[in-house]
């Protein structure tokens, strides 16, 4: 089994630990997003709340905290016999860990808590090969005047595990975002602005902090 498998297990196990200590006034906690955020239809579960989240993960209908409870136990027994017996691989994977990433910080964010970024890192560098493929569609969308090129660098514990040098339609001079994958999932996910993350995320100019802000 990879890291990025293991770390998804994880996130699965923290999500399931959390929603069977809920407390009573706990479901109605609203999930602490930004309108970006909500505006992100393939990041986003559409609800407004730790109910509605926990109804999406399940994949049923709401029938009280309970029976909600008890579906996230099957669903999270689920996973774990896929992901140990037949875990899926490549884009597959990393559309896994996009969700759960996400899912878990805003189950957590709502909840006051912050994800754990070290357990979270293999998953979350995962995520970001696909994150990072849709840089070009947000250079597209950022206004002019651009850099020639934008570098996107993302790093691990373990050392750079993603270093690729986006073209853009722009003259200006060459720009780089670096960021550990935790902090470019969630920014890129608008679920945190980087100045709420000092220290991980860095832009040396004008082209990448717009990439960012139309995210």
């Amino acid at each position: 089994m990879d890291d990025a498998t293991r770390a998804l297990l994880a996130l699965w196990d923290t999500t399931g630990e959390t929603v069977e200590g809920l407390r009573p006034d706990d479901w109605a906690r609203p999930l602490a997003r930004t309108e970006r955020a909500r505006a992100c239809a393939a990041l986003d579960t559409g609800g407004t709340d730790v109910t509605d989240l926990v109804t999406h993960l399940c994949g049923v209908h709401y029938a009280g905290p309970g029976r909600l409870q008890e579906a996230l136990a099957v669903a999270h027994d689920r996973a774990g016999r896929q992901l140990t017996h037949a875990a899926p691989h490549g884009d597959e994977l990393a559309a896994q860990c996009l969700d759960m990433c996400l899912h878990t910080h805003d189950l957590l964010a709502a909840l006051g808590r912050e994800l754990d970024r070290d357990a979270a890192e293999p998953a979350a560098a995962a995520a970001c090969r696909l994150v990072v493929g849709t840089v070009p569609r947000l250079l597209a969308h950022s206004p002019a005047p651009r850099a020639a090129q934008l570098r996107v660098v993302v790093r691990t514990a373990a050392g750079v595990v993603i270093d690729r040098v986006v073209p853009t339609t722009g003259t200006g001079a060459p720009e780089t975002l670096e960021a550990d994958a935790v902090a470019l999932l969630l920014t890129l996910s608008a679920r945190r602005d980087p100045a709420e993350l000092p220290g991980r995320v860095a832009c040396d100019g004008p082209t990448a902090r717009r990439v960012l802000a139309v995210a």
